[in-house]
């Protein structure tokens, strides 16, 4: 559980009004139901103050701080200016003349970002950085995104103040001159002409040596941390390196879901029980079933540790209660997990391509396509430079997509729900595989066909999970409690100021209110037989005969989601008590 805040000051140093300030940021990061004393780090060194949550783990240099771990050594990664290495991470480093804020190869650990004549300031949380400013600027390009797609969309922040650092990239703030200016590495796929048989023995060996140095260069004590495993490949593929190197048998794995879904044969959590149990490493299965506390606080705990950025709510539904037992029940330090970006779906048009990695515009869906004219939404403009470029292949598009988009709004975003309690390692985000990945041509990245081709090479006859464990978003939000709560936030007075009266009865009458209904339910009768229709015919039906609908509750819970997160931000600047007196909160940003 590390997030940081860090702030530079041109003209003043800070003092201890600034400390206190840091620190009452850090409290109100807190999750709710932590209930162990958590200990903070403050420094003010002059002109620079950063503060970091829980800090259990992050290695500080001076004012040089690494927040994650590194797959390399780098005897010199605290220097403005120096290569960045590989790993996992948000890196602030600082010298005389310079600080630098550096993002890894995947944008793994979301980095923010704002610069104004009096201050430069980053963070791994929005939150934070709007209780820095004392004041919330709402910023309404995120609306159209949150809508179409559950998540603040293409590079945006709740504050329009506010940038996001973009993956392998880095922001250098020049003291002297007072003056920002961003470094990024263009997402390109360049297909090298390999065998498969080369390709394969490249891509394993980048993986095994990113797997080594979890235990080397990361300095990763497998003891203190739990790898979750589902029944899929990724996280299969992580397990399976790791007992070829000897080093799993400290290694606990987890998976979560509902309680009964542990005796479904070919759901993730029975696959997962009996994958542990052939590569002899302890497992243990954690339920997300409804808490007994109101959903309202089971909701709200979601959206504030993970600052709104996604709508996933369906594996969180326990409270997060699985998170907080493995910080403070079972003194676990963080997890290994499984994201990649080895090749995504296959696809057959433009809108199957942004569908698949969720990037959908509000044009792409029956129900949402005239919201936008309807009500006067703001515009949805899809960037230049996640645009179809000239000669690119749909599947070359859709995974550079998957790694310019989905990899750091959606995954990461993910990420940050569970960086509120424990660290995340990410191995096979590293940059040297993902740079090998992109020199792989279409066929041996769609379906991730050649990842899961070294998996089955070294995996035991396990077979692999055709369902989930978790309970599907359309079955949760049709709970009665949730959609109640759903109705009566978009009937509010502050609703109807943001939205308006029509367009928020216009969301509100397709709520439906049907509790958990079992035809829902993940591997029953309807989703079997919708599991069984090919992906291509799937693509051709929205292609050629009707574009898809988004369900109305979903739409609902991220109305919800942006009306609960405008009140938190501005609750939070309110428990400021007030505005930071040197500030001018007309900030700007490099990029």
């Amino acid at each position: 559980m590390a997030k940081i805040i860090y702030a530079c000051s041109r003209k003043s140093s800070f003092g201890q009004e600034d400390e206190r300030r840091l620190r009452k940021i850090c409290e109100r990061l807190e999750p709710d139901n932590l209930r162990l004393p958590v200990t903070h780090r403050i420094a003010v060194n002059g002109s620079i103050a950063f503060a970091i949550v829980n800090d259990r783990g992050s290695t500080v240099d001076g004012n040089s701080v690494l927040l994650g771990c590194l797959f390399e050594g780098a005897e010199r990664w605290s220097y403005p200016g120096e290569p960045c290495p590989d790993g996992a991470f948000a890196l602030f480093r600082e010298s005389g003349a310079a600080l630098e804020v550096a993002s890894d190869a995947a944008g793994s650990r979301t980095i923010w970002y704002c610069f104004n004549d009096q201050y430069f300031v980053a963070s791994t949380s929005q939150r934070a950085i709007v209780m820095f400013l004392g004041a919330f600027q709402f910023n309404e390009q995120v609306t159209p995104w949150i809508l179409s797609t559950g998540a603040l969309g293409p590079g945006f922040s709740w504050d329009r103040r506010i940038k996001r650092l973009p993956p392998e990239s880095s922001v250098m703030l020049d003291k002297h001159t007072w003056s920002l200016s961003l470094q990024r590495h263009a997402i390109a796929f360049s297909p090298v002409e390999r065998s498969r048989r080369a390709s394969k023995v490249l891509l394993t060996k980048d993986i095994s040596s990113v797997i080594h140095s979890l235990g080397e260069s990361a300095g990763i004590d497998f003891k203190k941390y739990v790898l979750p495993l589902s029944g899929g490949y990724d996280s299969r593929g992580i397990l399976c390196f790791l007992a070829r190197r000897g080093i799993a048998g400290d290694l606990r794995t987890i998976t979560w879901g509902l309680a009964d879904n542990l005796d479904r044969e070919k759901n993730d959590a029975a696959v997962a029980k009996e994958l542990a149990a052939r590569l002899g490493v302890k497992h243990r299965y954690h339920h997300t079933d409804m808490r007994s506390e109101p959903l309202a606080r089971v909701i709200d705990r979601f959206i504030c540790c993970g600052e709104g950025r996604v709508d996933h709510l369906a594996g969180y539904l326990d409270g997060l209660e699985i998170w907080r037992k493995l910080l403070e029940d079972e003194n676990c330090s963080g997890i290994i997990r499984g994201d990649e970006g080895f090749g995504w779906v296959p696809v057959s048009s433009e809108l199957t391509v942004r569908l698949s990695v969720g990037i959908g515009l509000c044009s792409d869906y029956r129900n949402l396509k005239d919201l936008i004219r309807k009500f006067g939404l703001p515009a949805q403009e899809f960037p230049s430079s996640l645009q179809r470029q000239e000669g690119e292949t749909l599947s070359g598009w859709r995974d550079r997509l998957y790694h310019a988009y989905r990899l750091p709004t959606i995954l990461a975003a993910l990420s940050d729900v569970k960086y509120s309690y424990v660290e995340i390692v990410n191995p096979l985000l590293a940059g040297k595989v993902l740079h090998r990945v992109r020199e792989l041509p279409d066929r041996l990245r769609t379906d991730k066909a050649l990842f899961k081709d070294i998996v089955d090479t070294i995996s035991p006859d396990v077979p692999y999970a055709t369902e989930g464990a978790n309970a599907s978003m359309g079955s949760v939000l049709r709970k009665r409690e949730i959609a109640g709560l759903m109705r009566n936030k978009l009937l509010s007075e502050q609703a109807r100021q943001q939205f308006g009266t029509e367009f928020l009865n216009e969301v509100a009458r397709g709520i439906r209110d049907e509790g958990f209904s079992p035809a829902k339910r993940p591997g029953t009768r309807a989703n079997v037989i919708k599991s069984l229709v090919p992906r291509a015919l799937k693509n051709w039906i929205r292609d050629r005969v009707a574009k898809p609908s988004l369900d109305p509750n979903v739409l609902a819970f991220r109305v919800y989601m942006i009306l609960r997160m405008r009140e938190i931000l501005e609750e939070d600047c309110a428990a400021m008590e007030s505005r930071h007196p040197r500030l001018d909160t007309r900030m700007s940003a490099a990029g």
